[in-house]
């Protein structure tokens, strides 16, 4: 089987040693990529524990930032600035809110 490494997303590509992931069936593995052959497995639920708070890839390297984690069945949103206050929804509630955002702006002249 062909294994995809996927390099974490706050790794350059001139930085050797970063975290990689890879999806088996129920499974996610994990590696550095300076040390290839030492392979973590885990449950991708397990995995998914661990991941706290997701930074809007339209952030940058900025502080000032939307985040988002899921928690049970809602999707919990902050601003990484006052991070105590959050909002909580639901992913089809989410996803209709970023379709009409998303068409408000491109109507936009």
């Amino acid at each position: 089987m062909d294994t995809h490494w996927r390099k974490s997303s706050f790794s350059t590509d001139s930085e050797g040693d970063c975290v990689e992931l890879a999806r088996f069936d129920d499974r996610i593995a994990m590696r550095e990529s300076d040390a290839p052959t030492t392979v973590l497995q885990a449950r991708r639920r397990s995995v998914a524990a661990l991941i706290e708070w997701q930074k809007s890839s339209f952030s940058g390297d900025r502080d000032d930032c939307i985040e988002l984690r899921r928690r049970g069945d809602r999707i919990v949103i902050r601003e990484s600035d006052t991070p105590a206050t959050v909002l909580a929804t639901t992913p089809p509630r989410l996803r209709a809110l970023l379709t009409a955002l998303k068409a408000a702006d491109s109507a936009r002249p």
